[in-house]
């Protein structure tokens, strides 16, 4: 099956040509409509090119929000003090910040990053791969897959408790639609399907794009220890029982997709 797929980049860097000039620009703005339409019509008008950005409400309530973007001004129309009175100048606009990014053009403005209201960490994949490589040095291959393993579980555990607390969910169904929901917003993978039988409480779990696969690339061996730890603790604390996870299937061993066997833990 071919997924239609819609990548999303996370606001942190922007790649930028060798002819722009590429500033950071944060509009702090009111929750009113037209807002972003009436500064945005300010930039068209000054032949501002808005590379990308993003739009989020601030932490301490809904009354105001932000809009950071990076622009290339190297064919604007008017100054960039210019600018910035302008738009403070807009009765939806309550503060306007710029920066330069030097020597590359990292978001320099927010701190820190949020998941909804907790603290979160973007890290690119090689990073996890050159700290997942280094833990596997210390370890036997046996005693890796133990430890994240158990991690894992411990994590899926906490992420069900945390979920159906935060968002007030009352249903297994609610659980498990959330945890698809979550798993493909953080960029853990899409999970595409899930079997599971009430009465002998055993199933399977399929995740396209697993991210702990992809971390380690092609390989003989079943290798998503954390991910099946996962499954087990969150589907454990979601039917009240404790459940173990297999990989059976591996996308990193050449097939489409990860998939999980659960069974009841004897």
């Amino acid at each position: 099956m071919v997924l239609l797929m819609y990548p999303k980049r996370v606001f942190t860097l922007v790649e930028t040509n060798p002819n722009d000039e590429i500033y950071e620009l944060c509009i702090t703005l009111k929750d009113v409509p037209g807002a972003i339409a009436k500064t945005a019509q300010v930039l068209s008008d000054a032949n501002i090119n808005i590379k990308t950005g993003s739009l989020f409400y601030g932490p301490e309530g809904r009354e105001k929000g932000f809009w950071t973007s990076f622009i290339d001004v190297s064919k604007a129309t008017v100054k960039l003090e210019e600018l910035v009175d302008k738009l403070k100048g807009l009765d939806v606009v309550l503060d306007v910040k710029v920066e330069k990014p030097v020597p590359v053009a990292y978001e320099v403005i927010h701190f820190p990053i949020l998941h909804g209201n907790r603290r979160a960490l973007v890290m690119p994949i090689d990073l996890f791969k050159s700290l997942f490589e280094e833990v596997s040095k210390i370890l036997t291959p046996s005693g890796f897959a133990a430890v994240f393993y158990n991690a894992g579980k411990k994590s899926g555990v906490f992420f069900a408790e945390f979920l159906k607390k935060e968002f007030n969910l009352k249903t297994i169904e609610e659980q498990i639609a959330v945890l698809k929901q979550a798993a493909r917003a953080i960029g853990w993978g899409i999970i595409e399907d899930e079997n599971i039988d009430m009465e002998t409480l055993s199933g399977s779990i399929r995740i396209r794009y697993n991210i702990e696969s992809s971390i380690w690339g092609k390989s003989s061996d079943n290798v998503c220890h954390w991910t099946r730890g996962f499954i087990a603790g969150y589907i454990s604390a979601v039917y009240k029982i404790d459940l173990e996870a297999v990989e059976v299937k591996c996308s990193a061993s050449g097939n489409p997709c990860c998939e999980f066997k659960l069974t009841r833990k004897i």
